[in-house]
């Protein structure tokens, strides 16, 4: 993965550096807005499977760009602009302020109660190993892992504590609802530590021309077991629209293990890795620089849609249970049958 991480950086650099580091471009309202849009349409990987006529965006936020607008109403149309692709991973950062499209707003439910896994599922006698929160649930039959953010740093020693202390249960829960990504290393220790053999679990392409469907050659990413005795006992993994980026891709590559099962709603997707650039007025943005299909070949950039779909019942949470984790702890009490 490393090496994928570092051939985005340099192809992105290579094919923008002329964009990026020559002539000197004015920092005039029309220069910066040109320069971001231009750069955008070389170098954004979504704009034919999102279905969008770029051209059209120019034209229509062009008009709104005058010389002696202020700092401010400048932000506001080039954020406005930055909104039509509809991409978390796209951002325009200034002094005053952060652009920024919030997908689960748009998308759907959050689907889970902090709360509620905390006082019901969690309670006070949970353990804490590394950024895992894990305890047993369903009469001591099932071990529930709750992973909250992938910038937290996992290390394989707190997976293996975790697989170690459930392995002799009839399986796990891992609860990464509402987890807004953070660093792909972690996907994979983690991912490495609940495998049983080789799988191909995801195709990366990397944005490389100016056209559209300019892409690379196929990355095929594989996982490896880091263990010669792994966890072979059912894995659920609970989601919502709120895991998104790092949270897609951990989703996507447990996908394509057999004692795995997806139980809640659609991911927010943010399958494409971002990069940066730089405006001549010294303002910094990000956009999706690449694009991942499963090992089928689907896109999901929107979002992975769950095995079985679950949504958080306002009786149940009145009641004091959480519809989605009670789903799951009945699919693995009866699974194969």
């Amino acid at each position: 993965m490393k090496k994928i991480i570092s051939a985005i950086i340099l192809i992105v650099f290579a094919s923008c550096s002329e964009l990026f580091l020559g002539e000197d471009v004015k920092s005039t309202p029309r220069q910066n807005f040109e320069q971001l849009w231009t750069i955008l349409d070389q170098k954004y990987s979504f704009f034919e499977y999102k279905n969008i006529d770029w051209n059209d965006v120019h034209e229509r936020y062009s008009s709104k760009i005058t010389n002696n607008m202020s700092d401010v109403e400048l932000f506001n149309v080039l954020f406005s602009m930055l909104s039509e692709l509809k991409d978390a991973h796209v951002n325009l950062v200034s002094p005053f302020n952060v652009s920024r499209y919030d997908a689960v707003f748009y998308k759907g439910p959050e689907n889970y109660d902090s709360r509620l896994v905390l006082d019901k599922y969690l309670r006070s006698n949970f353990f804490v190993t590394g950024p895992l929160k894990h305890t047993t649930i369903g009469y001591g039959r099932i071990g529930y892992v709750r992973y909250e953010s992938f910038s937290s740093t996992i290390s394989s020693s707190d997976i293996d504590f975790v697989i170690n202390k459930y392995k002799d249960l009839k399986g796990i829960i891992i609860d990464v609802r509402s987890n807004g990504g953070g660093y792909v290393s972690n996907v994979f220790t983690l991912c490495k530590a609940l495998a049983d053999k080789r799988r191909h679990v995801y195709t990366s392409y990397i944005k490389t021309g100016p056209e559209h469907e300019d892409f690379s050659e196929p990355n095929y990413v594989y996982i490896d077991p880091a263990s010669k005795s792994p966890f072979d006992k059912p894995i659920i993994i609970l989601t919502n629209r709120s895991c998104y980026s790092a949270t897609s891709f951990f989703v996507l590559a447990m996908k394509a293990f057999p004692n795995v099962l997806t139980v809640g709603d659609t991911t927010g997707g943010g399958l494409g890795a971002p990069t940066g650039a730089e405006l001549p007025n010294g303002w910094s943005f990000r956009f999706s620089c690449s694009r991942t299909l499963s090992p089928e070949g689907r896109n999901f950039e929107d979002g992975i849609p769950p095995d079985k779909v679950r949504y958080l019942k306002e009786d149940d949470v009145n009641k004091g249970f959480d519809t989605i984790i009670e789903y799951a702890v009945y699919k693995i009490i009866n699974w194969g049958r």
